[in-house]
């Protein structure tokens, strides 16, 4: 998996945020991630897309994986904001990460069962590593419920260096 550059194609989905079409971005190869493949039957299967300029990502947290009644599990909360905080550092900067450091604010309770919008853009890169923010929102409403910011090491394995 020496590939550094992104595959994309554009998708049309039921859930849109404004017209319907959005810019799908689709990893060359997922193997088995927990979070991101479509073959992981006990994965999230998250899916990207093109957000300005960052990477957007729509889901709804089932409540086999909550914490608290009806609140989503910490821990599931911080693989969507380092799964989205992964793809924007592929997607928008060419480069496959491993995460070195992820802090989270559990801001507000994440509810299972309802729509929720995982948003990360790249802030900085360091050269060695990405500084990445993400956020997590109920897409019905503009507060925050969690935030992660964190650094994404580049991966000399799978970028081929």
């Amino acid at each position: 998996m020496a590939e550094s550059s992104p595959e994309r194609e554009v998708s049309s989905t039921s859930s849109d945020l404004s017209t319907g079409n959005r810019e799908e971005l689709v990893f060359p190869a997922p193997g088995m991630c927990f979070g991101c493949s479509p073959a992981n039957a006990a994965g999230l299967r998250l899916r990207f897309f093109r957000d300005g300029n960052g990477v957007l990502c729509e889901t709804e947290i089932p409540p086999a994986y909550q914490g608290a009644l009806g609140v989503v599990h910490g821990g599931i909360q911080a693989v969507l904001l380092d799964e989205v905080s992964c793809a924007a550092a592929f997607f928008t900067a060419s480069s496959y990460v491993v995460t070195g450091e992820l802090a989270i604010r559990y801001r507000r309770p994440c509810p299972v069962g309802e729509p929720l919008r995982v948003r990360a853009t790249v802030m900085a890169d360091e050269g060695r590593y990405l500084t990445v923010r993400a956020d997590i929102r109920a897409r019905a409403a503009a507060d925050v419920l969690s935030s992660a910011e964190g650094k994404f090491y580049r991966d000399p394995r799978r970028n081929g260096l």
